[in-house]
């Protein structure tokens, strides 16, 4: 634990479940749950419908690309985030946006960051195997990783080592230089239209609509290849397949998502396990479910071991508030995160946004103020101590902080306080 508490209160342990399998502490919602295990059947409830990004216009070209039109669907996403309705979905929309790590910086179009969103939302609580598949061909990838210049004359390497290294075997599951180049070659072929470009008009009358990705057949290389024991003559499909295969693949996406919702790596024989019975079929909410299962998920151990990320502060705060970040509070979120180094769809690089240790410093004291200032003003909080933690998911606390909470008369510095509070900096 990353806190002076030693001993965890029920109500404590049931905040810990909704905090992990949603983002944010959910007060409103926690206030009615009344154990763990009606935590869990709340935050795994996928009834309902996913929601649906609010459109954006497709612009004339890259040039004509702003990357301030990103706001809205980051503010749209932090609200989504903010509600209750889907907890989960929330959870794996952010565990595969940072997965698989694309930035505005250098694809430089909100507009695909749109697709690609509503991409991994289709994809997030069902098959990890289609979601790797659509991903690989989403236009925003292929130009973050360079797969548009994968061709079978000049063979790109950069998402065939990308895709082993942090997408699917990770990078000790065993695979080799020679896999890399085979898997680059498989993946050959794949082109954007992107309007700019003097192919454009061409690529449009053949029926590839502007900014959509589409396989040319004449740029892939379409001879055998080995690729981790297995020879064929692959292409992007049937690669991708050939990885899925290996035991490794399983193996390293369970651990991490284990990471994630537990806040520790799993045993050796837990991880192999786990990930074996993922591979069967790739789905996702079975893994979820055998995770939350496992009693290392609901343990002292477990309970605030984990940094908490910028966005989940963000989201915490908002909360505790009762504001939203539509219309121009949109803007002021927008540039919190950025400030903290977190915004959406900008990761620092392919490996996405640090976690843990990483986030602390005296970075963090800024940032916290700056995500307070996402509130647009001094909130009304409850005047009891209890009960503004309450709304910070907060039920165990040390007695420095209490008697710092209960030393401060003024209402809004003490809703600061309770925000930058040790308690908070961990979930």
């Amino acid at each position: 634990m990353l806190t002076s508490v030693t001993h965890v209160s029920a109500r404590e342990r049931i905040a810990h479940v909704v905090r992990r399998l949603g983002i944010g502490p959910h007060p409103d919602l926690l206030a009615g749950l009344t154990d763990p295990d009606s935590a869990v059947t709340r935050a795994l409830d996928l009834s309902g419908h996913s929601p649906v990004p609010p459109a954006m216009p497709a612009p004339a070209s890259l040039r004509a690309s702003r990357p301030a039109d990103i706001v809205p669907l980051i503010g749209w996403w932090v609200d989504q985030m903010r509600l209750p309705s889907r907890l989960i979905e929330e959870r794996l929309v952010w565990f595969w946006h940072d997965h698989f790590a694309t930035s505005l910086q250098k694809v430089r179009a909100p507009y695909l960051f749109r697709q690609q969103h509503v991409t991994v939302r289709e994809h997030a609580t069902a098959s990890y195997a289609d979601l790797l598949h659509a991903v690989a061909k989403d236009p925003a990838m292929l130009l973050f990783l360079d797969g548009i210049t994968n061709t079978v004359d000049k063979s790109n390497e950069n998402f065939g080592r990308e895709c082993m290294e942090l997408f699917t075997m990770g990078r000790d599951g065993g695979y080799t230089q020679a896999d890399v180049v085979s898997a680059s070659r498989s993946f050959t072929g794949w082109i954007v239209n992107l309007p700019e470009l003097p192919s454009s008009a061409r690529l449009s009358e053949a029926g590839i609509a502007p900014w959509t990705a589409a396989f040319l057949p004449r740029r892939h290389d379409d001879t055998t290849k080995t690729l981790l024991k297995h020879t064929g003559n692959f292409d992007l499909d049937s690669a991708l397949d050939v990885i899925l295969g290996d035991p490794s693949t399983g193996t390293f996406i369970a651990t991490k998502l284990y990471r994630e919702l537990v806040g520790s790596d799993p045993s050796t024989a837990t991880a192999r396990r786990l990930g074996a019975n993922f591979a069967r079929n790739y789905q996702i909410m079975p893994l979820v479910e055998a995770i939350v299962a496992e009693p290392a998920f609901t343990s002292d151990a477990a309970v605030r071991n984990r940094v908490r990320t910028p966005v989940e502060k963000l989201v915490g705060i908002l909360q505790a508030g009762n504001v939203t970040t539509t219309g121009e509070r949109a803007g002021v979120a927008a540039q919190a995160l950025h400030t903290g180094d977190y915004l959406p769809f900008l990761p620092p690089n392919v490996g996405g946004f640090p976690s843990g240790t990483l986030l602390l410093g005296p970075h963090d004291l800024v940032t916290a103020f700056d995500l307070l200032d996402t509130l647009g003003g001094p909130p009304t909080p409850p005047p009891r101590v209890d009960d503004l933690l309450a709304t910070f998911g907060i039920f165990d606390v040390s007695s420095s902080t209490r008697s710092v909470l209960d030393a401060e008369s003024d209402p809004a510095r003490r809703f600061a306080l309770a925000a930058m509070s040790p308690e908070f900096a961990v979930t």
